[in-house]
């Protein structure tokens, strides 16, 4: 695990060129603490930071060369099936200096070209730099578990592992992109291609680059299509998971430092434990943390999975001073980015990384077997839906009679969805503010960059609870998810692995029946079937929380004084045009109970943070 970043000068590099690169470098210095290096030619200035996972000696430092000098690599990330692919490089007459993956993924690229990344089976983003055409690949992995960012400005070309080293020497367009301000208060994130700079892109998931001579083509090396095999049944289904998962998690295990695994007391995390606890000859390090909030709590289900399995388990009540932690959270973020999971996450792993450098996650099964509540919620009103107009019209009206009480109204956008589209109620189910509320805070209206409505129609599935899946898949896990995972896990140094997204796991999925997924208001039903001999029957039956964190309750009172002085007294958020009133009317109506709006302020209080770090 490490980072990577470099620069292609269109003309005459600057004199102040070394000094960029290794300033560039040491933003990384989180994600790569044991080595460093740089690599330059003519026009091309290439750095690593190295976190040193498998082969830690000095022979696997980069930038790596081939022997002949043609190519040159930086990359980060791991290819679990590295000994697989050795094996068939080395029956082709090619000869290794060292024993990690990382030359495997150049040898396999000088011998196969960019079909190399469709054998892959890991979670990667690379630069592939070939001398005699003076042309650069970027590839990043399928489900884009492994971030990658690129720019183009004044004809040079500049990417990196991180927002933050492109944002020297006006190396790209710092200027803000408004229409990503507009998605990030939707979403809370922004979607890929876009970043907050008009002049900085997101490599999407499953997407190569190819830059030469000025001029860059991005193509897609992989897709997901939703082909429902209506053979399986719910026994065989689960039984190819078992299998499958098996595999995967077998493959993650190869690791030359100590490894452990994150344990909520979700399904997906023990799944992933219970798994790699039975494939283990000594315990499982097992890590999980909890807030003094009961129902922010998920301890004691960790402990059932962690003494069915007899992991050596850590585990701590957290309550931390957000005043010293909310600005690192930020800051590493690169850009603004609200979920409020990335706390108990930066705390997990920071716990973590005491004892181990790798660690094990559950994310990625409510992308692929329908966890999610706005899944099912969207489906849920699209039964109401069908309930005749006139009985809606009278219920609409018995609530227009009811108070304005954050769940009465939780009721009346309920009623509301059922005369939606399928696309706009679920879209509508994971946007935080709505537009009439965007257009109050920028003081006019505007569009937010719809990448979520370009994937459901470009979705290839034959119902709509597949559709969400894939809009799920294609832009909330990379964009959120796993841009978390990474984030507040590298923060610490720490490599997360998630077994779970495995692209064999993955494309058996989409090959599942939705009713295997999700039905009658079962969620994840073929996971619990593989899992029911394994796990005690409270994992199975619990409803999904994960490393949550009480954010209705910590914007009444643990985080109310730090927002208050943050947004309310600050001229922060001057810097994006926000208006003042607007916020206060947000802030009022959540401290008197009139309606929950945790998520918005949250989001807000990141946002002014990342101003003022600007």
């Amino acid at each position: 695990m490490c980072g990577i970043n470099g620069v292609i000068w269109r003309n005459a590099p600057p004199d102040d060129r070394d000094t960029l690169i290794q300033q560039m470098n040491a933003a990384l210095s989180h994600r790569g603490p044991d080595d460093a290096g740089t690599w330059q030619s003519a026009q091309v200035d290439l750095g690593h930071r190295r976190l040193s996972v498998i082969d830690t000696t000095v022979a696997s430092h980069q930038p790596m060369q081939t022997a002949d000098g043609e190519h040159v690599m930086v990359y980060n990330g791991e290819i679990y099936n590295y000994l697989e692919l050795r094996a068939t490089l080395e029956g082709l007459g090619c000869v290794f200096r060292t024993g990690g993956d990382t030359e495997v993924l150049l040898q396999g690229f000088a011998t196969w070209g960019m079909d190399v990344f469709s054998r892959c089976n890991g979670m990667f983003a690379a630069a592939i730099y070939t001398q005699s055409t003076e042309t650069l690949v970027l590839v990043r992995d399928r489900l884009g578990i492994k971030p990658l960012f690129f720019g183009s400005h004044r004809g040079n070309f500049v990417f990196s592992s991180e927002i933050k080293p492109m944002l020297r020497h006006e190396l790209v367009d710092q200027t803000l992109n408004s229409e990503a301000l507009h998605a990030y208060l939707q979403y809370l994130y922004v979607p890929a291609p876009d970043t907050i700079y008009q002049g900085i892109h997101k490599l999407r998931p499953g997407h190569c680059l190819v830059f030469r001579r000025g001029e860059w083509e991005e193509r897609s090396y992989w897709q997901l299509n939703y082909e429902p095999d209506t053979s399986w049944t719910l026994d065989s289904a689960a039984e190819q998971l078992d299998t499958l998962l098996e595999d995967a998690v077998r493959l993650r295990q190869r690791s030359d430092v100590p490894l452990g695994a994150f344990l909520s007391g979700g399904l997906d995390s023990s799944a992933v434990v219970a798994t790699l606890s039975q494939q283990l000859t000594q315990p499982l390090k097992t890590f999980s943390i909890g807030f003094a909030d009961k129902d922010a709590n998920e301890l004691a289900y960790a402990r059932l999975v962690a003494d069915r399995f007899q992991t050596d388990h850590h585990e701590a009540i957290l309550s931390p001073n957000m005043e010293e932690v909310l600005p690192s959270l930020v800051a590493h973020m690169g850009e603004p980015f609200a979920d409020s999971s990335m706390l108990p996450m930066w705390l997990v792993s920071r716990m973590a990384r005491e004892q181990v450098t790798v660690a094990l996650s559950g994310d990625g099964g409510d992308e692929l077997f329908a966890g999610y509540s706005w899944t099912h919620m969207s489906l849920r009103a699209a039964r109401y839906g069908r309930v005749p107009r006139p009985l809606r019209a009278v219920a609409g009206a018995l609530l227009g009679f009811l108070p304005q009480t954050p769940q009465w109204n939780r009721y009346r956008r309920f009623h509301q969805d059922s005369y939606r589209s399928p696309m706009d109620r679920f879209q509508r189910r994971l946007t935080c503010f709505d537009e009439t509320q965007r257009t109050a805070l920028l003081g006019t209206p505007g569009s937010a960059a719809d990448q979520l409505s370009h994937q459901w129609e470009a979705a290839r599935a034959t119902c709509d609870g597949d559709r969400m899946l894939h809009v799920d898949t294609h832009c909330y896990l990379p964009d959120d998810i796993l841009t978390k995972v990474d984030r507040m896990s590298m923060a610490h140094g720490l490599e997360a692995r998630v077994p779970l997204l495995d692209y064999r796991l993955v494309e058996f999925a989409a090959t599942l029946p939705f009713s295997l997924k999700y039905c009658r208001g079962q969620s994840k039903r073929v996971l619990k079937q593989a899992m029911r001999s394994k796990l005690p029957p409270e994992t199975l039956l619990q409803r999904k929380r994960g490393f949550s964190l009480p954010i209705q309750q910590w914007m009444r009172h643990d985080l109310k004084e730090l927002f208050y002085d943050t947004v309310i007294a600050s001229d922060a958020l001057d810097a994006v045009s926000i208006e003042s009133r607007a916020v206060e009317k947000l802030w009022q109506d959540h401290q008197r109970g009139r309606e929950n709006y945790g998520h918005h302020l949250w989001s807000l209080l990141v946002l002014a943070l990342w101003c003022q770090q600007q």
